[in-house]
């Protein structure tokens, strides 16, 4: 795979199947179902490899791609799949129990079925945690299947549901979520149908399957996978064109930010880094993420290559705009200062005044120019942008270890999704299915693996959260002596004026200009670190950085104290990836209130 086109990613669906099992299924419905299945199967495919070639420089140039996910059991997930394999989709299993153990649920013919299907799996996921039989096991593996899942196609027979984790409670849960469900109707009494709240004309918030809109299934499916795998619209597929090739590949020195870190003592001098780190730099600091699991197959090929080449371009896409942003409002103010400066001096220097207010309009263009570049750039926008997909994408690298892909988990995703949404998806589409036994040794290293996440993050907030502390410090100590040193200047001069006169002064410099000077300037001088302190929010981000530490220590200690199971591993990593979403969100509805401006 070339270096482009490892940015570039394929074009995947993913179907899960959830249904029925004999008796409740019965047997002269068989070959209906599983020629509706196929038809569906066969029009999805279809639709695939029409949407492709009208997205080229988006899409990589390998074949698109319809995958099935299902658990196997006896009845409509046997049907399925067949009609899958028929259909030229790929299959990927994800059982309940291990293999010796599952199929001891089976009879001895339906079990060579299933075997056989098995056999033809690109990836098998098998859970351990559960004895055979065990409702739970069952329920834990159709919620994998439902996260591994663009569309579930549920062979349903419209009752209530009669046990744990059932077909019904299946399709409740993918309608909440907003997951489009296809129903087949295992009686027979109608033609497929979707269900899906995307035909909503307002989104509903969790719809039900009774209320949920419905449509004529073959119809409505190109529209469906248009919606689900299309890179977005205008704007966006510029964003997603920038991430597969980069239009701006230069990295040159930062100072302003640095520098300001430097001069507060938030960071040490042998710290600062004026030269934003590469791609490189992001893949070895999160290689830890993906190696462990560099054997499971396609998974772990892709885990190691693609998806972590596109997560250090993207993070290092985002430090560099951060740092850009940044610069820019540091520069800003520090030049706005600058221009008060020049200004005032030439009450001292009065010979020198047009020389002085040529400077002040040279720093002034300089201040515009900086702030409509940026703008025009868009450097804030750009930076919260990628920072949002490379925290999902590093989220993923943890998340589908467990067999969770996250398509549903962080919006609803039923329209037009934004480029960051839309590319994480695509990328978890072409992940897939881990291949692995989830036995003791594999939740091990998956449990060890979120342990040293966390606290490689928390201890990157803790630092943060002392650095900012520290620099919201300083800026705001020195803005006060500024202020302080205007008072006595103030005090200075009533007392010189009420005693000696106003006469005297400091050489050539009269005390008249000279407190003018220095009383204009304090104010100015403090007012533009005032301006650089709320710019940046530098104490909130402190708080919020500190808070995040706390959290990801909690749960660090409340990983280490659980009982390796693979739900409360699950139930972890859910809350991990709200903590570290949680403080994107903060950046952006911080910034999205605050662009850069001109500072007055």
């Amino acid at each position: 795979m070339s270096d482009e086109s490892s940015f570039r990613p394929r074009l995947v669906l993913r179907f899960g199947i959830t249904g029925h099992r004999p008796p409740r299924l019965v047997e002269d419905r068989h070959d209906t179902i599983k020629e509706q299945c196929a038809e569906i199967f066969r029009l999805a495919q279809q639709s695939l490899e029409e949407l492709q070639p009208r997205h080229p420089d988006v899409f990589s140039s390998e074949p698109a791609q319809a995958k099935l996910v299902s658990s196997l059991a006896e009845g409509a997930d046997v049907l399925a799949a067949e009609a899958a394999l028929e259909s030229g989709l790929h299959l990927s299993a994800c059982l309940p129990f291990p293999p010796e153990v599952y199929a001891k649920d089976f009879g001895e013919e339906e079990w060579r079925r299933t075997a056989a299907l098995i056999e033809k799996a690109d990836s098998i996921l098998a859970l351990t945690d559960y004895s055979r039989g065990d409702e739970a096991g069952y329920e834990i593996a159709g919620q994998i299947v439902l996260g591994q899942s663009d569309i579930l196609v549920a062979v349903w027979d419209g009752e209530a549901a009669r046990g744990r984790g059932g077909t019904t409670q299946i399709i409740a849960e993918a309608v909440a979520r907003h997951q489009p469900v296809i129903h087949v109707d295992a009686t027979g009494g109608s033609e497929p149908e979707l269900l899906w709240s995307g035909l909503h004309a307002a989104i509903p918030d969790r719809p039900s399957v009774d209320g949920v809109e419905r449509a004529d299934a073959r119809k409505a499916l190109p529209a469906l996978i248009e919606a689900l795998c299309a890179p977005p619209a205008s704007n966006g597929q510029a964003f997603v064109r920038d991430m597969i090739d980069p239009q701006d590949k230069r990295r040159e020195r930062v100072v302003a930010w640095p520098m300001m870190l430097g001069l507060t003592g938030a960071r040490a001098w042998s710290k600062l880094n004026f030269t934003p780190g590469d791609a490189g730099e992001s893949i070895r600091q999160s290689r830890d993420l993906a190696l462990p699991f560099a054997q499971n197959g396609h998974f772990g090929t892709m885990l190691n290559g693609p998806l972590l080449k596109r997560f250090g371009r993207v993070d290092a896409h985002a430090n560099y705009y951060a740092l850009r942003f940044r610069s820019s409002f540091v520069s800003n103010f520090a030049m706005a200062g600058l221009a008060v400066l020049l200004a005032l001096s030439g009450l001292l220097f009065p010979e020198a005044k047009k020389l002085l207010i040529a400077a002040e309009l040279l720093v002034i263009l300089l201040i515009i120019a900086n702030t409509r570049g940026a703008n025009r750039i868009n450097f804030h926008a750009r930076w919260l942008e990628r920072r949002h997909l490379a925290e999902r994408l590093r989220q993923l690298m943890l998340t589908a270890t467990l067999g969770r892909l996250s398509l549903r988990d962080v919006e609803d995703g039923t329209r037009d999704p934004g480029w960051t949404s839309w590319y994480a998806r695509a990328s978890a589409r072409e992940l897939g299915l881990v291949n692995a036994t989830f036995d003791r040794e594999y939740l091990t290293k998956a449990r060890d693996t979120m342990v040293a996440l966390i606290a490689d993050q928390a201890g990157y907030h803790r630092n943060n959260a002392r650095a900012m502390h520290h620099a919201n410090h300083r800026l705001h100590k020195l803005g006060d002596w500024m202020f302080s040193g205007t008072i006595l200047a103030c005090i200075a001069y009533l007392v010189l004026s009420l005693t000696i006169g106003t006469k005297v002064g400091i050489g050539r410099f009269g005390m008249t200009e000279i407190v003018t000077f220095l009383t204009a300037l304090f104010p100015a001088l403090a007012a533009a670190l005032y301006g650089i302190r709320m710019q940046g929010d530098f104490a909130a981000t402190s708080e919020r950085s500190s808070v995040i530490a706390h959290r990801l220590e909690r749960l660090k200690v409340a990983i280490e104290m659980d009982p390796l199971r693979y739900d409360r591993l699950v139930e972890r990593s859910r809350r991990l990836s709200e903590i570290m979403l949680a403080d994107v969100q903060q950046w952006h509805l911080h910034y999205e209130t605050r662009p850069l401006s001109l500072p007055g």
